[in-house]
């Protein structure tokens, strides 16, 4: 890749946003990536003293632990972040504003002047069948409730109903990948738009 980019990824649950941000990191070893929960994460530690919280903790309780304001530092963390980084090297944000409620779903997305700040070059949303994400999360739920084959599917929706809203923010192309498929498949898959 000749210039550095500026890439947003997101996906429901277990579409393999994380596995895919390794992978990527691995092929481009000068990648940043910001993962906005374990990032989340850690500006909840400092906010509580030190107070030990677990990425899996985060999206058990998500509303009961993260507010508005929380969601607001960090984007302006994330924001600085990459005014700051961007000429240098590639940045990936893997982020999923669209959380699993008690009561049902929130979207707690970048409002335009941050996704407009944040400008990213190529966004990309990953999305699987019920089937698939609800079989990922048996096999290892990592603090995510089993949602139902419709709740599945209803966020899968939201995420990308958001993520086209940055596409039309930006001006930019939003490319929906079938993650059904094998890990290096997807990796190679995002390599192409990145070239």
């Amino acid at each position: 890749m000749s210039t550095p980019k500026v890439i947003y990824l997101t996906g429901a649950p277990a579409t393999g946003k994380s596995t895919l941000s390794r992978n990527l990191a691995m092929e481009m070893p000068e990648l940043k990536v910001f993962a906005y929960s374990e990032e989340l994460r850690k500006l909840l530690q400092r906010k509580s003293g030190g107070l030990a919280m677990t990425e899996d903790d985060i999206r058990r309780q998500s509303a009961l632990a993260v507010t508005a304001e929380d969601v607001v530092e960090l984007d302006q963390e994330l924001v600085d972040m990459v005014e700051r980084e961007r000429a240098h090297r590639s940045i990936l944000i893997d982020s999923h504003p669209v959380t699993k409620e008690q009561y049902g779903f929130r979207v707690t997305g970048f409002d335009a002047p941050t996704i407009q700040r944040l400008n990213p070059d190529v966004l990309v949303c990953l999305y699987a069948s019920a089937e698939v994400t609800r079989t990922r999360i048996q096999a290892d739920a990592m603090g995510r409730p089993l949602p139902t084959a419709l709740e599945s599917d209803m966020h899968t929706h939201l995420q990308a109903s958001v993520v086209t809203q940055y596409g039309v923010l930006t001006g930019k192309a939003v490319y929906f990948f079938d993650s059904s498929c094998s890990q290096e498949e997807l990796t190679e898959m995002l390599l192409k738009r990145l070239r």
